[in-house]
């Protein structure tokens, strides 16, 4: 009953090329974030936390998604991060 009860975790699965992200520590974990390049308006998408790979016929990514509770939070750990061409970027989250 109580692993009924239990709050799954949903991960993301991306291919493992993830070179091409930022990441910052958040206590003992990395959050991965990808800035946009181009002209227009800036913006940031987080990708979430990095949890580990699978093995698979590719080798994959598990990423875990940052909470609704978390994504204030989340948001301004990033923006302080952020180099000056980013700054006042519009974050998004997946």
């Amino acid at each position: 009953m109580e692993s009924a009860l239990a709050a799954l975790t949903r991960l993301i699965e991306y291919p493992s090329d993830l070179s091409g992200c930022s990441s910052v520590r958040v206590k003992d974990r990395q959050l991965l974030y990808l800035c946009s390049h181009g002209n227009g308006k800036p913006f940031v998408v987080v990708l979430g936390f990095f949890s580990g790979q699978k093995e698979d016929v590719v080798t994959k990514d598990l990423i875990e998604p940052i909470t609704e509770e978390s994504k204030h939070s989340m948001s301004k750990i990033v923006v302080n991060m952020l180099s000056g061409e980013h700054q006042g970027a519009h974050i998004f989250f997946l």
